[in-house]
């Protein structure tokens, strides 16, 4: 049943869209009263999926899946404490939380909502991975690593990474050069183009086809780009990004920032490089003095990973298990 169409970060769009939606409920109440288990992702349709028990009269358990933190949520305005609050109300009415990353549970979770009910790490691994390709073999650098290629694919939301990518490219012209491939999103998304035109050092090869073109893509490349600051004191610094599984399957070295969750994980799983800051002044003499031996020998270690590593077909079979267990 269609209940209404909402868009980010539209809050008073949001809260007119949850009000309208009451009515779609009360007429297919019976549709509700046959659910054995409601899950929701988001906060907004958890306060709608409480609604829609209580006009059903149903005892269904609440699942609710907070895939990222929003920047409203951090705030210290009297906007944000009053969504923190409803947000910790949907939260003690939830059976399970569902999460991507436990630098959200570490950093948000726990020390902000103190919520104490049971939660389910489910990563933004590649899934389902049966139509993956095989990945490329070949142990080499794409060009010889002159210039190395940072590959960045997916959505591409992040202004401080394109200045950075623009740095480097300018001040190592022949040493670097980034590939974009993708979507441009979230407040960049219509100055993108403008951003990175006259750029010699960037290139933006456009949408591709998932997953088709993935294995295509990724052997081009010799850098995973993983860095994300579009929110640096939050959600940024907590998520696990789907790209660094992506890049992960087909064994490509991926390169963060040292301080954030993204960081932590490629260095505990020893699968490319983290850099602290000053990021630029670290990432120009890192490339400056790369050589190949090096590279090769991270990406040996990378591509030796087995794929199951990065795939979630194990979790989310696990993840239908317990949904079934709530359910009884």
């Amino acid at each position: 049943m269609h209940l209404g169409t909402t868009y980010n970060r539209r809050y008073l769009q949001r809260l007119w869209a949850l009000v309208a939606s009451l009515g779609v409920m009360w007429r297919e109440r019976g549709k509700l009263r046959a659910c054995r288990v409601i899950y929701v992702v988001n906060t907004d349709n958890a306060l709608l999926a409480l609604a829609g028990r209580f006009l059903a009269g149903s005892t269904a358990p609440l699942i609710l899946e907070l895939a990222d933190i929003q920047p409203v949520m951090t705030g210290d305005g009297p906007v944000s404490h009053i969504l923190r609050a409803v947000e910790r109300f949907v939260l003690r009415k939830c059976a399970l939380l569902v999460t991507t990353s436990p630098g959200f549970v570490r950093a948000y979770f726990d020390p902000v909502q103190h919520h104490a009910g049971e939660i389910f790490l489910l990563e933004n691994k590649v899934y389902p991975s049966a139509g993956l390709p095989p990945s490329d073999a070949s142990l080499e650098p794409a060009q010889g690593g002159n210039p190395w290629i940072v590959g960045c694919f997916g959505a591409l939301r992040c202004r401080r990474s394109l200045e950075r990518m623009k740095h480097l490219a300018d001040r190592l012209p022949d040493k670097i050069r980034f590939v974009l491939r993708g979507y441009p999103a979230g407040t960049i998304a219509d100055e993108f183009h403008d951003l990175i035109r006259g750029v010699s050092g960037i290139e933006f090869g456009g949408p591709y086809q998932y997953p088709d073109d993935l294995a295509d893509m990724y052997a081009a490349v010799d850098f995973n780009w993983a860095f994300d600051e579009s929110d640096p004191n939050g959600n940024s610094a907590w998520l696990l990004p789907n790209r660094i599984y992506e890049g992960g399957c087909f064994g490509v070295p991926a390169i963060a920032g040292a301080a954030t969750e993204t960081g932590r994980w490629i260095a505990g799983n020893d699968l490319g490089w983290v850099f602290s800051e000053p990021l630029e002044d670290s990432l120009e003499t890192f490339f400056s003095s790369l050589d190949s031996s090096t590279w090769r020998s991270v990406r040996e270690r990378c591509a030796a990973r087995a794929r199951e590593d990065f795939t979630g077909d194990a979790d989310y079979r696990a993840l239908s298990g317990r949904l079934g267990r709530l359910a009884q």
